[in-house]
């Protein structure tokens, strides 16, 4: 046999040997790129030009908010923050007046 064929057929092998060995399948994707969930967005600021009365309801409607309540951050006391409040102190055990007193502001953080 001649040399060059056989040169020849020992490079035909050994490309084809190596196209055969090849996967037809694209490679698999890469793993998804976890995403962080966005953040909450801050939590109401102390209106602004409350007398100091208004501040201490406003801090307590700003604490009821931070505990699922959904109220305006105004510093007046309605029925809305009553019932939030109320609400608040049937979840925790507390006697539910919708009044607040030591044991509700405690559990509050206030």
């Amino acid at each position: 046999m001649n040399i060059r064929i056989l040169a020849f057929a020992v490079c035909s092998i050994a490309v084809g040997g190596l196209a055969a060995c090849s996967s037809s399948e694209p490679p698999p994707p890469p793993p998804p790129t976890p995403v962080a969930a966005p953040a909450p967005p801050p939590p109401p600021a102390m209106p602004a030009n409350l007398t100091p009365a208004q501040q201490k309801v406003a801090k307590v409607q700003m604490a009821l908010n931070a505990n699922g309540a959904t109220l305006d951050v105004d510093g007046k006391w309605g029925s809305k923050t009553s019932a939030a409040l109320k609400e608040y102190q049937k979840a925790h055990n507390l006697k539910p007046t919708g009044k607040m007193n030591g044991a509700t502001a405690k559990a509050l953080g206030l």
